[in-house]
């Protein structure tokens, strides 16, 4: 069975928050490993599967935390990953 992928453009910043608090299955993980020097926008290919769970550990995480500057980007990414998983794009707009 073919699995249903998304394209999810991802920041720096937003790439080593995953790194970081989103424990991604080992393919994304690389993926983003592979791109972690950039500076520039990259694009990570994940399946529903991985996309649900890494939004999954995302929350986790925000939920271990106390409030602060850190936990509200994680809430900005977690947005944005299930708004790609809801309408299947995950491209960044006006960037």
């Amino acid at each position: 069975m073919d699995r249903d992928f998304i394209e999810v453009q991802l920041t720096p910043e937003e790439r080593s928050l995953i790194l970081r608090h989103g424990y991604p299955f080992e393919r994304i993980e690389r993926a983003l490993k592979n791109v972690e020097s950039s500076r520039g926008i990259e694009v990570v290919p994940m399946d529903l599967l991985e996309l649900e769970r890494l939004i999954g550990d995302l929350c986790s995480s925000i939920n271990d935390m106390n409030e602060g500057a850190l936990q509200n980007k994680l809430l900005e990414l977690c947005d944005r990953l299930e708004a790609a998983e809801k309408y299947g794009d995950g491209m960044l707009e006006g960037l």
